[in-house]
Parts: structure tokens; C-alpha cells; sequence
């Protein structure tokens, strides 16, 4: 044991001085900057930590940082092994980490660069006679270095979500690929071999019930509702499936390895069936809506399919879907009518007067979204089928169109889309 003097368990731990003072109340007096230099050390020399906003490095990295100085500095004070309880902050940030999918490989590098750190600033305080005691902090240090890896797998292994290098490589090839940028050459890099084809799927993700919980941290269900859709899309994928996903949803690539279905025929094919199938069951395991939308591309073109997908998604939502799988083909006319030309705003002035009455803009809306079905209008705006009717009747009076007409109908239906289309363009422009 540490904790006693040349094994003379009667004799109390004899504290270690370097430089002529005591080497804990030093380092204790230098905790902020050294947890400011080990803080950009680790976001300078770590890949996945100079991903990571401010936020996180100025918050979350910082505050573990310092407890593992504390726990360090408490080693030397008492030569004493540290309890498993004193531990835990360590796992439990571990187990943060993980459920942010960050690589185990990248948190053991910011814990070795930190002890490392730690050293060479201890060693530059030490005069030629402080060998003993440096021999000393060197076991010590040893001691923590141990302790706190096995914290963090500790806190990796809780969720059963250990990282390895792949996950690494699966973002590097999905980043190549989406952008078109050195697709081949990250792909030999990575060891993956690319798929004829992928299914390109751009994901939206609504809040589940732990993200509105006023009792459950916020950032915990965000992260947990990550890990468990990366878990659900690896199982889709056959554990191949590349992506980029948070908490509101994402973009993944998944690998078609069979020889069906070919590029343009796939709508039908059992393939894309058992894919929606799998896509609708993600709203089960994480309690929250989902809505995809799906195209298909060999990786020269994924580029402008992910580009697609997204704005398929996008449109999609702003027709009030929350759920389920869409195509292009299943939003054609709205996928056009959102392509900002110069006829948008004279179509969208049509529905001008009815700005004026909500109620009434909003009855439309729904009425339209709906199919014309007067029913499921009353249904969804949870008002009588009259005052359908009576709102109907009103909105015909104050555009001049007549909604019993085909030809008024797809002229105000145009109408809601060069709306919505300009919502759309100045949701993007503030963005």
C-alpha cells in the first residue's frame, strides 16, 4: 500500500514535497489553469473532442477534468487508494460519453494526455533532489491512471455501448460519401467496401416523453434517444449502415447487398416494404414520431440524394406529416409547388384576405391536408362538422372561390403550397 511509509503500516503516509513545498497544496493552488491547459490540450490533440461545441468543452469536459485533478491531488495528500465510490462521477460521465456515441479510444487518449500533462508539469517543479519523491508521485499517478480507466470502461460497459475505431470509420465514409469528396480513397482508408446501392434516408425526430420530463435531465434523454436510434439503424443496416444522427434526427446511409432492387424500380420491392416496416417500428423504441423519407443511389450520386431526402423531409413536415415513410413520388406536386419561382407570391396572395381570421386559414388548411373531407377536418380541429362548413363557406366568400369547384380547388390548393413554400424559404434564410 501506498498510504504507508517503506511498508510500516504504524507509520502515517508522509506527504511528498517537490520543489521544497507540498506537491498536493501546489497543484491544489494551480487547479484552474491546469484544468484550462489540460481542457485545451485534449480538445487540440483529440479528434472527436474538436468536434464537440463550446458548450460542452466549457461545461461537461471541464467539470470531469477538474474532479479527476481533485481525486489526483487527494491521492497525494493521502497515499491511499481511491474508493470505488469516489469513482463514479468518472463512469457516469463515461456513460454520458458513450450514449453520445463518442469512440472508448478517444476518452482513454484525453485521460492519458491529462495524466501526461499532469507529469510534465510536476517534473519542471522538481529539483535534482526530489528523485525520491517523484519515484513516489510517479506510482501514485500510475495508481489513478489505472483507477480512472477502469471508470471509464466501467461507465462504457453500464450501457453495453463500447465504441471501437469502426464507428469512426463509418462517419469518415459517410461524410465522403454524402459530399463527394474522396469517396475511394476514404473508403480504402477506412476498410469499408461501398454498396451498389444504399438506401439514402433523411430522418426527423420528434421529442419523446423524458426530453419534455421536467424531472429528467435533458441532455441524458437526448443522448439516450441517440443511442437507442443508432442501435435500431445498425440493426436495419446489418451493422454497416453509415450516418450522422442527434436527437431530432439525421441522415443515414444503409447498404443494399442483395441483388434486388435495382436503382429505378424499388418502390414496389419487398426490399423498401421490409425497410418501412423497420423505419415505422423506431417510433416504438425511442416514444417519439418519426417521419423518413427514402430515395435510393449509387455513391456517385448520393451527393444530390441526400440533398433530395432532406428536401423531401422537409416538405413533408411542412404538409403536416409526423410519421411514417415518404418518396418524392408520394409529394410530387407538393415537392414543385415548394420551388420558388416568380408565380409563388401571386399564388400565395390568393389566400391573403384570410390572414385576417385564423380560424378560418386554418379550417383551410386542414380541409386540403385532409382530402376535402369535411369529417376528418371536424375530426382533426376537434370542432362540429358546421362550423367546418360555416369556416369553408366563409373563406370561399372572402377569396372570391368557389371550393365546390375542381378548377377553385386546385387553385387554392396551389395557393397553401406557394405559402407554405415561402414559409419554407424564409425558415431556411433565418437558418
Amino acid at each position: 500500500m501506498e498510504g504507508f511509509v517503506s511498508g510500516n503500516k504504524d507509520l502515517p503516509f508522509e506527504p511528498i514535497v517537490v520543489g521544497g513545498r507540498s506537491l498536493a497544496d501546489r497543484l491544489a493552488q494551480r487547479t484552474h489553469p491546469l484544468v484550462n491547459a489540460t481542457v485545451d490540450l485534449v480538445h487540440r490533440d483529440v479528434t472527436f473532442y474538436r468536434l464537440l461545441p463550446d458548450e460542452a468543452l466549457r461545461n461537461d469536459v471541464t467539470t470531469i477534468v477538474r474532479r479527476n485533478l481533485e481525486l489526483f491531488i487527494s491521492m497525494l495528500r493521502t497515499g491511499a487508494d481511491l474508493a470505488p465510490e469516489l469513482l463514479a462521477d468518472i463512469s457516469e460521465s463515461a456513460r454520458q460519453r458513450a450514449q453520445e456515441l463518442v469512440p472508448l479510444s478517444e476518452v482513454l487518449r484525453a485521460y492519458h494526455l491529462a495524466a501526461g500533462l499532469w507529469w510534465e508539469t510536476i517534473s519542471e517543479w522538481a529539483v535534482p533532489e526530489d528523485g525520491v519523491a517523484l519515484a513516489r508521485t510517479g506510482r501514485l499517478l500510475n495508481a489513478y491512471t489505472a483507477a480512472s480507466t477502469s471508470a471509464v470502461l466501467a461507465g462504457y460497459g453500464s450501457d453495453h455501448a463500447t465504441q471501437t475505431d469502426e464507428d469512426s470509420a463509418r462517419r469518415s465514409l459517410f461524410v465522403a460519401l454524402s459530399t463527394g469528396v474522396d469517396v475511394d480513397r476514404v473508403s480504402d482508408e477506412v476498410g469499408i467496401r461501398l454498396a451498389r446501392l444504399y438506401w439514402v434516408v433523411a430522418l426527423h425526430v420528434e421529442r419523446n416523453d423524458d426530453e419534455s420530463s421536467t424531472e429528467v435531465d435533458t441532455a441524458v434523454a437526448e443522448r439516450r434517444k441517440v443511442r437507442h436510434l443508432q442501435r435500431e439503424l445498425d440493426q436495419v443496416g446489418r451493422d454497416k449502415a453509415l450516418g450522422v444522427l442527434g436527437s431530432s434526427g439525421g441522415a443515414v446511409l444503409i447498404p443494399i447487398v442483395e441483388s434486388e432492387p435495382a436503382e429505378g424500380n424499388w418502390a414496389s420491392s419487398p426490399q423498401y416494404l421490409s425497410l418501412c416496416r423497420r423505419l415505422g417500428d423506431l417510433e416504438k423504441v425511442i416514444g417519439a414520431s418519426t417521419v423518413a423519407a427514402v430515395h435510393v443511389a449509387a455513391p456517385t450520386a448520393i451527393p444530390a440524394a441526400v440533398t433530395q431526402a432532406r428536401e423531401v423531409l422537409n416538405v413533408a413536415r411542412k404538409y403536416g406529416r409526423t410519421s411514417g415513410v415518404v418518396r418524392l413520388e408520394d409529394l410530387a406536386v407538393e415537392y414543385q409547388l415548394t420551388r420558388f419561382s416568380a408565380a409563388l407570391p401571386i399564388l400565395a396572395d390568393v389566400l391573403l384576405p384570410l390572414e385576417s381570421d385564423s380560424a378560418v386559414l386554418e379550417t383551410l388548411e386542414s380541409f386540403i391536408d385532409s382530402g376535402f373531407d369535411r369529417a376528418a377536418t371536424a375530426r382533426q380541429l376537434h370542432v362540429h362538422p358546421n362550423t367546418v362548413v360555416y369556416r369553408l363557406r366563409k373563406a370561399s366568400s372572402l377569396t372570391g372561390l368557389d371550393l365546390s369547384s375542381p378548377k377553385d380547388l386546385v387553385q387554392v390548393t396551389m395557393a397553401l403550397g406557394a405559402r407554405r413554400a415561402i414559409g419554407m424559404e424564409a425558415d431556411s434564410s433565418q437558418t
